[in-house]
C-alpha cells in the first residue's frame, strides 16, 4: 500500500482514500481467529453445520477447497445479526472456467431485536454513524468512531498505537509500494493478471430452492432449476478427511484503500449513467460498436483494473458492501451486469435477486489475483495447473435473510472473470 506516516503533515496532499477496505495475509495472528484465508471453515454454532451439498462443485460433484471465510458482522445495517461467509473453488483442471466450480454461502445467526417486553420500540432519532466506522464492524473489529471522525485510518495499528486501535488484522510488515506490474510483487509461481481475460465465462446465481418459488418470485431467466439433489439433500457437512488437502490457512488483516492522488483521474471507471462512476468524456465521446472499439473498452478496463492494484500490490480481497466491483474484463458476459456495453443503450442488469426472500442482492466483495500467489506459492504445480481466475466477486442479499433464532445457510451469487494462465517463469 502507499506509504503512510501519521505524523507526516502534508499525507492528505499526495493520497485519498476511498470507499474499499482491502485485506491482506498475515502469517501471524491479527486478534481474529474467524476472518482467514485456506484452511478449513468453522461455525457460529459448532452442532449446526450447513448442508454437503454447499460444499460440492456443480460440475464434477467433489467436495471444494475453502478460498476464504471473513466475519462479516455488519452492525450499521444488521445490528442484530452475527455474518460469516465462506467462498470455496473446485481445484480439478476438468472445472475450471466453468460455471459453478466457485461458490459462496453466507452464514447468519439472527437474533430478536432488543426492546423491552410489553413496551412499544422507540424509534431512534439519533443521526447514523458515518459509513467510515464500515471496516471496524467489518472482520468484527471494534467501532472507532474517534478515528473515522477525525478523518484518521479506523484500521491503522502501526507504531505505538496499536494497543489503543485494537485492529482485528494487524497489518503484515510487506505491503510493498506501487510497482509498473500490478502483479510485480507476486511474481513466481504464476505470472498473474499479465494478459486480458480470455473467453471469460459469466457465472448464473445460485440456484431457487424450488421452480414455483422461483417462478413466483420471477428470478432471472438465467436462473436454471435446481437440480433434485439441492431440493432434497440434508448429507450432512463431510468430515475434513472428506475434502482434498486445504490451501494453507492465512489471517486477515485489514486496510482501507489508499491511492495516489495524481492517478485519480487517470483511472477509467465504469461506462453508463446508472453507475456511480464513468468513463473519462473524450472515451465516451469517440465510443461506438467497431471491433478496435470492443477490443479497446477490454483492454481500457483491464488496465484500470491492473492500474488500481498496481498502487497497492499485496492486496487479497476488496470489500465494500454496496459498493462496486473492480472489473478484470469490460466485455464478458459479466460485466453486463455492472456496465453498459459500448454503443448499447439500457442500464446494467444488475446482480441477480436473492432466491429466498426475492430482495435485491448488492455488491459485497471480490477477491483478486494476489489470492492466487498467497494460496499457490508453495505447492509443487505444473504449467498448466492452478487457479485461473482475473476476480471472483461476490454478492449478498441486502436484507441478510435467514432464520430469526437459529442459523441458517444461504448460497449467494458468484461471479467469476476468467484469465488464460501464462507460462511460468
Amino acid at each position: 500500500m502507499p506509504p503512510y506516516d501519521s505524523d507526516s503533515s502534508d499525507e492528505g496532499e499526495d493520497y485519498s482514500t476511498t470507499n474499499v477496505t482491502l485485506g491482506y495475509v498475515s502469517a501471524d495472528s491479527t486478534g481474529d481467529e474467524i476472518s482467514h484465508v485456506g484452511g478449513h471453515p468453522t461455525w457460529l454454532d459448532a452442532s449446526i453445520n450447513p448442508p454437503a451439498a454447499l460444499a460440492k462443485c456443480k460440475i464434477c460433484n467433489s467436495y471444494m477447497s475453502l478460498l476464504l471465510q471473513l466475519n462479516a458482522d455488519l452492525q450499521q445495517y444488521f445490528p442484530n445479526d452475527e455474518r460469516r461467509l465462506h467462498i470455496l473453488c473446485c481445484r480439478k483442471k476438468q472445472c475450471s472456467k466453468k460455471v459453478g466450480s466457485v461458490r459462496a454461502f453466507r452464514e447468519v445467526r439472527k437474533s430478536e431485536p432488543r426492546e423491552h417486553k410489553g413496551k412499544k420500540q422507540l424509534s431512534d432519532t439519533r443521526p447514523a454513524e458515518p459509513l467510515q466506522d464500515l471496516g471496524s464492524a467489518l472482520f468484527g473489529g471494534p467501532a472507532q468512531q474517534t478515528a473515522a471522525t477525525n478523518g484518521a485510518n479506523p484500521f491503522s495499528i502501526s507504531g505505538s498505537n496499536a494497543a489503543s486501535t485494537a485492529n482485528p488484522f494487524s497489518m503484515s510488515s510487506s505491503h510493498g509500494a506501487a510497482a509498473a506490474n500490478p502483479f510485480a510483487s507476486i511474481g513466481s509461481p504464476s505470472t498473474l493478471a499479465a494478459l486480458p481475460p480470455q473467453n471469460p465465462v459469466d457465472e448464473p446465481s445460485p440456484q431457487p430452492p424450488t421452480q414455483s418459488f422461483a417462478e413466483k418470485l420471477k428470478i432471472d431467466a438465467d436462473s436454471t432449476a435446481p437440480s433434485k439433489e439441492q431440493k432434497t439433500s440434508q448429507e450432512p457437512w463431510p468430515a475434513l478427511s472428506d475434502f482434498p488437502p486445504p490451501y494453507p490457512s492465512f489471517y486477515l488483516d485489514a486496510y482501507p484503500e489508499e491511492l495516489e492522488k495524481e492517478q485519480d483521474s487517470a483511472i477509467p471507471v465504469k461506462n453508463g449513467e446508472s453507475s456511480k462512476t464513468q468513463y473519462d468524456a473524450e472515451d465516451s465521446a469517440s465510443a461506438s460498436n467497431s471491433k478496435d472499439d470492443y477490443d479497446m473498452t477490454m483492454d481500457k478496463t483491464f488496465q484500470r483494473f491492473s492500474d488500481r492494484i498496481a498502487q497497492n500490490p499485496d492486496q487479497v480481497l476488496r470489500y465494500e458492501f454496496k459498493g462496486e466491483p473492480l472489473l478484470y474484463s469490460g466485455t464478458d458476459g459479466l460485466a453486463t451486469r455492472f456496465i453498459v456495453p459500448h454503443g448499447k443503450a439500457g442500464a446494467p442488469r444488475g446482480i441477480p435477486r436473492c432466491e429466498n426472500c426475492g430482495s435485491q442482492r448488492v455488491f459485497e466483495l471480490q477477491l483478486v489475483p494476489g489470492l492466487i500467489y498467497e494460496l499457490e506459492k508453495d505447492e509443487d504445480l505444473s504449467l498448466d495447473e492452478g487457479m485461473e481466475w482475473g476476480t471472483i466477486i461476490v454478492g449478498t442479499c441486502v436484507n441478510n435473510c435467514g432464520e430469526t433464532g437459529t442459523v441458517s445457510f444461504r448460497e449467494e451469487w458468484v461471479g467469476v472473470q476468467w484469465e488464460e494462465r501464462v507460462t511460468r517463469k
